[in-house]
């Protein structure tokens, strides 16, 4: 995993939730530190924080350069900032993930060499929640510079291919409103963490 370089996506404008996800408390932190750390404890050592000025040890913070085109922009400035070939992304407000979920990912993605590979779970997938090679960043900048920045125009023209979590469904709640954080919150102190 350390020769890996890892993208935290947490510039969404959380206007469902009406206040920062990623300063959420959760688990004696915020959501930001909790995954910075679960990066961390993966061995990644080139932790990228994507649309936050907050300074974090063991973190760089890498802002848009092309700001408010969405989480493309935030993929683009992280994956040419790299330092390593391949980026894991993963957003600020899916704290249940589990750290192997993860590493099963990155697995996949060495094993195939693709371009993308993402997360399937049950009959989702997560466009934000995979590995990227970094290169990738010139396809970006291209489809920021148009109007239709989608991250999914970037997967459709690069291609992508899928690796199936088949663990808890509820590990990949993301936390976009009050009650998803409240229900996030209750998870947590079941003890179904990841």
């Amino acid at each position: 995993m350390s020769r890996l370089s890892a993208i935290l996506l947490a510039g969404g404008r959380s206007s469902r939730m009406g206040r920062d996800k990623a300063a959420l408390p959760f688990q004696g932190m915020t959501l930001l530190e909790w995954q910075v750390r679960k990066l961390q404890s993966l061995g990644i050592e080139d932790i990228m924080l994507s649309g936050r000025c907050r300074e974090m040890e063991g973190v760089r913070t890498v802002p848009d350069e092309y700001p408010g085109r969405g989480p493309l922009g935030g993929l683009h400035a992280g994956m040419k900032a790299a330092r390593r070939p391949d980026c894991l992304v993963l957003s600020v407000d899916v704290p249940l993930v589990p750290p192997q979920a993860l590493v099963e990912l990155v697995r996949v993605h060495r094993e195939t060499g693709g371009p993308v590979t993402l997360l399937r779970h049950g009959n989702k997938w997560e466009p934000l929640m995979g590995v990227y090679q970094s290169g990738l960043f010139r396809c970006a900048e291209r489809i920021l510079q148009g109007e239709n920045t989608a991250v999914r125009r970037l997967l459709d023209e690069t291609g992508f291919q899928l690796t199936e979590w088949a663990g808890d469904e509820e590990l990949f709640l993301n936390c976009n409103t009050p009650e998803d954080y409240e229900r996030l919150c209750r998870l947590a102190e079941q003890g179904v963490e990841g």
